[in-house]
């Protein structure tokens, strides 16, 4: 059995998660205290933490938004900018500094979170770059009608990879005849 997926130096069992600031004086932040200029990524599982990969590796500062608070205060711990709370809130999305950001990544796996969330933070900063996750094609579009600059939809990733996989197991294999 192959398993097909991307793989970020992710935080597993306290290894170090490289950043782009200093180490946070308390465990869990109420605000990020980062430039203006910054990125915020919403959701830390996998797709967030590869955002947060490249955007450390490029210098970029990052602020995330989670819910999970588990994921919070070890993240904390190792110097993650991060801060806990719903991305539909405008004020986590204030904590988060939206006003001054270029950037806003939304990775969490919820078409109807990520939808408010466009629509609050293009309320608030109306010149953010937003990139969202959408699981459904229709939820990809409402999120294009609301605001986001650019849209990953799930069944569009899954849909690719399956053809691409299949392609390749088919190339040079005669079609069957038709009886």
């Amino acid at each position: 059995m192959r398993v097909y997926m991307m793989v970020a130096a992710v935080l597993i069992a306290g290894l170090e998660f490289p950043t782009t600031g200093q180490p946070m004086s308390s465990p869990v932040q109420e605000e990020c205290d980062i430039p203006p200029g910054h990125a915020i990524i919403a959701g830390f599982g996998v797709p967030g933490r590869a955002v947060a990969d490249l955007l450390a590796e490029r210098d970029v500062p990052f602020c995330v938004i989670e819910l999970n608070t588990k994921t919070v205060e070890r993240c904390s711990h190792s110097g993650v900018r991060i801060i806990e709370g719903d991305v539909v809130d405008e004020s986590v999305l204030r904590s988060a500094g939206v006003e001054k950001s270029t950037l806003l990544v939304l990775a969490v796996p919820s078409d109807v979170a990520v939808l408010e969330a466009i629509r609050v933070a293009r309320r608030l900063n109306p010149t953010i770059r937003i990139i969202a996750r959408c699981r459904f094609v229709s939820a990809g579009m409402r999120a294009h009608q609301l605001g986001a600059n650019e849209v990953i939809i799930e069944e569009h990733v899954v849909a690719s990879e399956m053809k691409r996989l299949l392609e390749a197991e088919t190339d040079g294999v005669t079609p069957a005849k038709k009886t």
